[in-house]
C-alpha cells in the first residue's frame, strides 16, 4: 500500500468512523474535542478530497443542511469490521474498568485482527486493483479505530510504575504463548 493518507484526513475519518454522521459544524467541534486541530478551510479541502476520492459521502438535505459520513459501499471491508466492533467494548471506562492482564490480551487480539486486516488488503490489492485506494482506506480507518485501545493501555501503563511493569510483563507472556503455540509444530 504505496499511497499515504495524511494526519488530517486520519483524523476526518476516525471521527466519523467512531461517531458516524456530521454536519459541518458538528464535525469540526468533535474533530477539536478530539484535539485535532484544524481550521474550518482545512476541513473543507481534507473533505473535499475524501469526497473526490469517494470514501465520504456528502448528503444535501437542502441549502443549510449538509451532512457527510463515511460511504460504507465504497469501503467494502469495514463492514466486516464494524461486524466484529459490534462485539468489541464501546468506551475507555469499560476498557479500563478491566484487569490488566485482560486490557493487554484484548490490544493485542484487536490489533492481530487489524493485521490480518492488512494483510487481506494486501492480497485483494493484488486480486482487485482497482480498488486499492478504498483498501488503503479501510485499513486505516481500522487502524486508527483499533489504536485508540493501546493509547488507552498506555494511559493504564503512566497510572504507576507498577501498572506499567505488570503490562509489561503480560505482554512477555502474550508473545511467549504465541510464539511456543504458533511455532511447536516446526
Amino acid at each position: 500500500m504505496e499511497r499515504e493518507i495524511d494526519e488530517y484526513c486520519k483524523k476526518i475519518l476516525m471521527v466519523l468512523g467512531m461517531y458516524g454522521k456530521f454536519r459541518f459544524n458538528e464535525l469540526h467541534r468533535t474533530l477539536i474535542k478530539c484535539n485535532a486541530k484544524m481550521s474550518k478551510p482545512t476541513l473543507i479541502v481534507h473533505l473535499n478530497h475524501l469526497i473526490e476520492d469517494e470514501i465520504i459521502l456528502r448528503n444535501e438535505e437542502d441549502k443549510q443542511r449538509v451532512s457527510y459520513e463515511l460511504n460504507l459501499e465504497r469501503l467494502r471491508q469495514l463492514q466486516e469490521v464494524k461486524k466484529i466492533n459490534q462485539k468489541i467494548l464501546k468506551n475507555e471506562k469499560e476498557f479500563k474498568s478491566m484487569g490488566l492482564d485482560r486490557q493487554v490480551n484484548f490490544t493485542i487480539c484487536l490489533l492481530t485482527i487489524s493485521e490480518l486486516l492488512y494483510l487481506k488488503l494486501t492480497m485483494l490489492n493484488i486480486l482487485e486493483p482497482e480498488n486499492k485506494l478504498q483498501n488503503l482506506y479501510s485499513y486505516n480507518i481500522v487502524r486508527i479505530f483499533y489504536n485508540i485501545y493501546t493509547v488507552w493501555l498506555s494511559d493504564s501503563c503512566k497510572d504507576s510504575k507498577e501498572n506499567s511493569q505488570g503490562i509489561i510483563r503480560a505482554i512477555d507472556r502474550e508473545i511467549k504463548e504465541l510464539t511456543d503455540t504458533s511455532f511447536e509444530t516446526f
